[in-house]
């Protein structure tokens, strides 16, 4: 490992799934796979939560973030369900952070960086419940209502008022809108490296020349300048593929010396491009210092993450696959290979999905 921001081992106690997981040995890019309904998702969660952690106040912000973006919708949300069920300690420990997460009752008052939030709850639970918090020698308590409202975002202020990690980024499985592209864009723009986008969009394409964005009175829009084309084309003509493409690559620029995950990685991707979506990952994460997870649900990403890793750094490059264990279906297990072991796997007809 090369780098004091990457994460190397990470243990998790009553986190949604994972009533207890240690997974080690992690580098600078991890694919992780397995069945479904076995916490791929979870994990790439945790990881982000950690990244974004660097105090109590800004573990709270990204467990909003994470929330809000899983549940996706209109309502207002009024259940905490990150702790295990039945559980009220909710606990992670890295090489980078450590992190401790209570539920309890009592009748302790809130903290003055609480105190700019709405004082109208929007949960039915008593107003004695708190969340205890401590990120390591950190640590502060919030009454749970408060914690409520902050994630229905009428605690704007406590928000604007919290720093936290921007080096990291979250690319979920669906494509982009324009809009969350437009900004992941504007990073590449501030650095100054249109150039090296244009250039990776070539090794993607070879029809594509150069990418441009077309201002309009109410938005921007997206275009791709093709090498047989007069005018420039519409980004959404082109497929998912090429959105997600792009969106990763400025994403991993976007979280330079810091981390990206990445939810189905393969999503709109036709899998002859599998190669060189891997080879541009492996490349531009390594140029920009950048630590990657991704999850998959497909066989032949795999096989190509792993062909494709024997050539670029391997040892910094592995897999995590996830599975529950016969003896009790409730228990989640990480089995970490590198490229090498993976392809063995491959070659014995193992399932590794």
């Amino acid at each position: 490992m090369t780098d004091k921001h990457f994460v190397e081992h990470i243990k998790i106690e009553n986190f949604k799934c994972f009533d207890s997981l240690k997974v080690e040995n992690l580098r600078r890019v991890n694919l992780l796979g397995g069945d479904n309904n076995v916490g791929k998702s979870a994990f790439l969660e945790t990881l982000e939560i950690v990244a974004k952690t660097e105090n109590p106040l800004s573990l709270i912000i990204a467990l909003r973030d994470c929330i809000k973006r899983r549940q996706a919708y209109n309502s207002q949300f009024s259940e905490f369900d990150v702790i295990t069920y039945e559980q009220d300690i909710l606990q992670c420990h890295t090489n980078t952070l450590s992190i401790t997460l209570k539920i309890r009752s009592g009748t302790q008052t809130s903290l003055s960086d609480t105190r700019n939030v709405s004082e109208q709850p929007d949960s039915e639970l008593d107003d004695n419940w708190f969340l205890e918090i401590a990120v390591n020698n950190h640590s502060d308590t919030i009454p749970y209502n408060k914690l409520i409202e902050i994630i229905n975002q009428k605690g704007d202020s406590f928000a604007r008022r919290t720093r936290f990690n921007e080096n990291s980024d979250f690319i979920p499985s669906t494509s982009l809108d324009e809009r969350k592209l437009s900004a992941l864009y504007g990073n590449i723009v501030d650095m100054g490296m249109m150039g090296n986008i244009n250039t990776f969009l070539k090794e993607f394409d070879p029809r594509i020349e150069f990418l441009v964005i077309r201002p309009t009175e109410q938005d921007s829009v997206f275009k791709v300048k093709l090498i047989d084309k007069h005018k420039p084309v519409l980004l959404s003509s082109m497929g998912g593929g090429l959105n997600r493409y792009i969106a990763i690559v400025c994403a991993i620029w976007k979280s330079k010396d810091g981390q990206l995950f990445i939810d189905e990685v393969e999503n709109g991707i036709h899998y002859a491009k599998y190669d060189k979506l891997w080879e541009i990952i492996f490349k531009t994460s390594r140029q920009a210092n950048c630590q990657v997870f991704a999850t998959t649900h497909s066989k032949e990403c795999i096989e190509a993450f792993s062909r494709v890793a024997e050539e670029y750094d391997q040892e910094q490059i592995k897999y995590i696959n996830f599975s529950r264990t016969i003896d009790n279906p409730d228990k989640i297990v990480a089995t970490v290979l590198d490229s090498v072991g993976l392809e063995n796997n491959f070659q014995l007809g193992l399932d590794v999905r």
